[in-house]
């Protein structure tokens, strides 16, 4: 690789010698402009020769050997430009197209929507979305992202990896301590190119403002999250400091936070298996009640030095402290064992549980270095992440069955340490760009389980696994066709797991497999249209992988299996994008998915939950229809659309003459997401949000009911730059959240009812003094890797 980037060095050097066409974008308001569409297209045929993207500070660079044309400048919104080299200054004026904005009054609070090949960019500084509250709330109103439960999603792909100014996200609570004013444009790519890891679905790309100027900022922000269902407090605050002299910017955070986590939830099992030749059926009628509570501090510190004009430097230090986490649970089982031949009663239980659950985690640091820079022609961006973090779970049980006390206690201990590198190149070649690189991740984990009191074995195992992985991409402009995009990801992952008691179970799996990407964009008058298909790939977590036996109850116990397969997704997608509406159609095959099963443990009808791999493709079509206009001081974002699977498995039911039978799952779920913003006057802005979820199938389980989240906003803000903001909402306030759910695995069928605490009144507090965003580069590396350690 390094001989690889010395010859691409020099090629560079060769190629700074040519007559790039430089310049700078600004508004009628003299601001810089950017993502502008700049293209050189060469007299008297409008050939085109090459183009270039305008940056955050308006800056454009056309690498060419032809300095002589005509330049043509677009933007959505603004009047396209045409401009003959031989008059070009190098500064270029964007004005609104009035044509545009006559065919429907919309103020300037609209925000833009643009389509890329794999992605759409919307525009948040300057628009209603900007006042939003944090960077959580703002995204569930972006177009193409959803809010499910407490989870943002992208519609029809699920959870995103998120990166902010370039630097990925760990901590997703960091979405709640950034606030939407801070955000200049969100990207939601729904197709990731070849340099991101091949599990990564969906990813959103969020981009700050960039304020120039030196001198000491801070912004500080109080939140009072209060549960309204079980009266619980939740307090935190958050400091960020910032300090920045000439090219060098120094940043930290602070933030203490406070929570709790309450579930009520009924599953009820139903098993059936042979019992010296009698079919039996074990049912168990649970209620389980469950509350998280814990308290944290989480801290940063890091630095940006712009070395040169086309070479950076950073480092970005974090660490996670938690102070006596813990979970209490209390469980009431009440167990009927049934001959069904004649419907007679075998045996009856009624348990009584209660657990506590409490973590110790000395430590857990992260922790990203990055070189950001440009030799000739040539880019490079190198990044270098770590992560090292070690916790101890312990369990005290006391279970009590018809009147028999049983003390149980469990220990848990595990650590976690990756390494991992990223390196991009990139080189303009024809009338297109080339980004090439490697990426490596790798991993150990370490983990034992060890429980008193019942017949479970103790299990002590090492995993290792190395991830190594090469990419190429190339995009191009070109006139009439559009803007296409191809990639290749090659993986090379190494996986050994080691049973430090028995090394009869150890075992070892290596895979290579190629992932190609593929992606087109162009427009048409007003309408942007897109089309795009890749492979992708889901890896189990490591803890689905740990062969760790874990104790629920009697008659229950759960298990992970490191024999699971990588899951295989093919994907196609496309979008088409008029004014202020969105339509988005999308489908997917996915072989070896991934699925929570049971199995029945021991001849007693003890049930083992575990993973496994569905035995057949799941096919997924979806379609979604967004709006978002603006009208005077109302906006509107919403969002309406469809997900269908295709699933069929035949499941071994002793039920059954046959022993087997055949289920399918095929009914639809339907999304309804609504969110209406009034902004008045002295910077008051008002907002009712829903988000609705119908009954359907996902993947292999079945969504039983409907859910409907109805929540209201008030915000008012005060002095300059609304630096004083007060803002307070009230979430699920018909209490329609709670969702019961159904799996079928034949000889097993569990139906789960949970409510959760999520009718919540939240007031927040924030001050800004001097904001200047920092300028942190890093994108990180090994991403799925880490996000597979879990917490």
């Amino acid at each position: 690789m390094m001989i690889c980037a010395a010859a691409m060095m020099n090629v560079a050097a060769l190629g700074a010698k040519q007559p790039d066409v430089k310049g700078s974008i600004v508004d009628v308001n003299g601001k810089p402009f950017d993502c502008a569409n700049v293209v050189l297209m060469s007299l008297p045929d409008s050939t085109f020769v090459q183009g270039a993207t305008s940056d955050l500070d308006g800056n454009f660079c056309i690498t060419t050997t032809v300095n002589s044309g005509v330049l043509k400048v677009s933007s959505i919104g603004y009047e396209t430009q045409y401009i003959n080299m031989s008059d070009f200054t190098g500064k270029i004026v964007m004005k609104e197209d009035a044509k545009m904005l006559s065919e429907i009054t919309v103020s300037s609070m609209l925000p833009k929507t643009k389509l890329t090949g794999n992605s759409m960019v919307t525009t948040v500084k300057g628009t209603v979305l900007e006042k939003s509250g944090t960077a959580k709330d703002m995204l569930s109103k972006v177009p193409g992202m959803t809010k499910k439960g407490d989870d943002l999603e992208v519609l029809g792909k699920g959870t995103p990896v998120v990166y902010i100014n370039g630097r990925k996200m760990t901590d997703p609570d960091e979405l709640k301590r950034l606030r939407s004013e801070e955000i200049k444009e969100v990207e939601v790519i729904t197709n990731p190119g070849a340099q991101y890891d091949a599990t990564v679905s969906s990813v959103v790309r969020i981009k700050t403002i960039k304020r120039k100027g030196n001198g000491f900022g801070y912004d500080l922000s109080l939140v009072s999250d209060n549960d309204l269902l079980y009266g619980n407090y939740d307090p935190s605050a958050t400091l960020n400091l910032r300090y920045r002299h000439n090219n060098v910017d120094v940043f930290g955070m602070v933030n203490y936070w406070q929570w709790s986590n309450v579930n009520e939830a009924s599953p009820n099992q139903w098993s059936y298996f042979k019992q010296k030749g009698e079919l039996m059926n074990i049912t168990q009628m649970m209620k389980l009640d469950s509350e998280w509570k814990g308290d944290g501090l989480n801290a940063n510190i890091g630095f940006n030095w712009q070395i040169a004009e086309n070479h950076s430097v950073g480092m970005r230090i974090e660490r996670n402290d938690m102070f006596d986490p813990h979970t209490d649970l209390w469980q009431t089982t009440e167990m009927t064992k049934t001959r069904m031949s004649d419907n007679s009663l075998v045996e009856k239980a009624l348990s009584n549980n209660s657990q506590r659950a409490t973590s110790s985690i000395p430590f857990n640091w992260s922790g990203n270095a990055y070189y950001n820079g440009k030799v000739g022609n040539l880019g490079i961006d190198l990044n270098v992440d770590f992560l090292t973090r070690k916790n101890t779970d312990r369990t005290s049980i006391k279970d009590v069955t018809d009147g028999v006390t049983s003390n149980l206690s469990s220990v848990n201990p595990g650590s976690s340490h990756m390494i991992a590198t990223k390196l991009v190149l990139s080189y303009p070649i024809w009338k297109g760009m080339l980004s090439f690189g490697s990426e490596n991740s790798f991993v150990t984990r370490n983990s034992s389980y060890h429980i008193d009191g019942v017949n479970i074995p103790s299990t002590k195992s090492e995993v290792q696994e190395n991830n190594i992985a090469f990419f190429a991409e190339y995009g191009m402009m070109l006139p009439q066709i559009g803007s296409l995009s191809a990639g290749l990801r090659y993986e090379h992952v190494g996986f050994d797991y080691t049973d430090l008691i028995d090394d009869k179970g150890s075992m070892s799996r290596y895979t290579d497999d190629f992932f190609p990407t593929f992606s087109w964009a162009n427009r048409f008058g007003m309408v942007q249209a897109s089309l795009n298909y890749s492979i992708k790939t889901e890896r189990p977590n490591y803890q689905v992988l740990d062969e760790s036996m874990i104790y629920i109850n009697p008659y229950s116990y759960q298990q992970g299996d490191p024999k699971l397969k990588n899951t295989t997704i093919q994907q196609v997608g496309a979008s088409i994008n008029y004014k202020w509406v969105n339509l988005y159609l999308s489908y997917s095959k996915t072989d070896d998915a991934l699925s929570q099963w049971s199995d029945i443990y021991n001849d007693e009808g003890v049930i083992l939950l575990k993973n496994v791999n569905l035995e057949n493709p799941v096919h997924m079509r979806g379609a979604f229809l967004s709006l978002f206009p603006t009208w005077g001081c109302y906006s509107l974002n919403g969002t309406v659309g469809i997900q269908a699977i295709k699933y069929s498995q035949t499941l071994a039911d002793p039920r059954e003459a046959s022993g087997s039978r055949k289920i399918t799952y095929d009914d639809p779920l339907f999304v309804l997401n609504l969110s209406h913003t009034v902004r008045l006057k002295k910077s008051w802005q008002m907002e009712c949000n829903m988000n609705y979820l119908s009954k359907g199938d996902v993947m292999n389980a079945r969504i039983d009911n409907t859910t409907c989240n109805l929540g209201f906003v008030v915000q008012k803000c005060w002095l300059p730059n609304d630096a004083l903001c007060l803002r307070a909402s009230i979430s699920d306030v018909l209490n329609h959240s709670a969702q019961r759910i159904k799996l079928d695995c034949g000889y097993y069928e569990i139906e789960q009812f949970t409510r959760r605490n999520s009718q919540r009144l939240n007031i927040s507090l924030r001050y800004t003094f001097n904001a200047t965003p920092n300028k942190y580069k890093g994108t990180g590396a090994g991403k799925d890797a880490a996000s597979r350690l879990g917490n």
